[in-house]
């Protein structure tokens, strides 16, 4: 097995071990199950809480404020900024802000039969990391009740970044990444050459230069008919 088979074999083990407990009909506890994928320049978590039978009224009770049955938009930006003050992902240990990009949840009445899941992706911008090694760690710390939780990340996609390590509490409330860094494809890895740009004669000056040319073919080919008359003219009066 080459390894591109088996990267794509883990990525599809990694995807079918969190599709399977979203949709089985949960009946305990909390499931907060964590992906991270990480990017040249940004990093994406994506979590996925599944509630049990036994806890749905208290999750209805905390996503619902107003008791009307619909997990509101005001309501999910409310219940969003909770559950964000409880994530957090560092790089070298220090902390990034985070960005949520968005919150999808099932309707509150399927939360009693134990089909329904929320599903939060939220990123964290990278900037321009040094390349080389870094350090990388995404917490999930929200536990409005009590909780199982799962974090994996996400084989790369993009060839200028490789996972060498992961390691998890004990828990799975925290995933660290040791992840490496390279220059993208196709980037400039030297200096470019200097080009070096010839001037060109101008044509107003490349004519007077070839006139001057001219001028002077015609001024040695005058004296040099004037040294031959000389010399025969000489001749001429040495003979008499």
């Amino acid at each position: 097995m080459n390894l591109k088979t088996s990267s794509a074999l883990t990525a599809i083990a990694i995807v079918l071990a969190f599709a399977t407990p979203a949709r089985a009909h949960r009946t305990d506890g909390l499931l907060q199950a964590s992906l991270v994928e990480v990017l040249p320049t940004q990093i994406g978590v994506e979590v996925t809480l599944a509630p049990g039978i036994d806890i749905a009224p208290k999750i209805i009770a905390v996503l619902d404020l107003d008791r009307d049955g619909v997990f509101s938009e005001i309501e999910s930006e409310a219940w969003s900024e909770l559950f964000m003050a409880k994530q957090r992902v560092t790089v070298d240990g220090e902390s990034l802000p985070l960005k949520l990009q968005s919150v999808r949840a099932t309707p509150l009445a399927e939360l009693t039969n134990g089909h329904a899941e929320i599903v939060v992706y939220f990123t964290a911008d990278l900037g321009q990391l040094a390349h080389g090694p870094h350090t990388l760690t995404c917490a999930n710390h929200y536990e409005p009740m009590p909780s199982i939780y799962q974090c994996n990340g996400l084989v790369p996609k993009a060839p200028s970044v490789r996972i060498t390590s992961h390691r998890r509490d004990e828990r799975q409330r925290e995933l660290t990444l040791a992840a490496e860094f390279f220059p993208a494809a196709g980037s400039a890895s030297h200096t470019a050459r200097s080009t070096v740009t010839v001037p060109q004669p101008r044509r107003g000056l490349a004519l007077l230069w070839l006139g001057g040319l001219g001028l002077a073919g015609v001024i040695a080919a005058a004296i040099f008919q004037r040294s031959r008359r000389s010399g025969r003219n000489a001749r001429v009066m040495v003979g008499n």
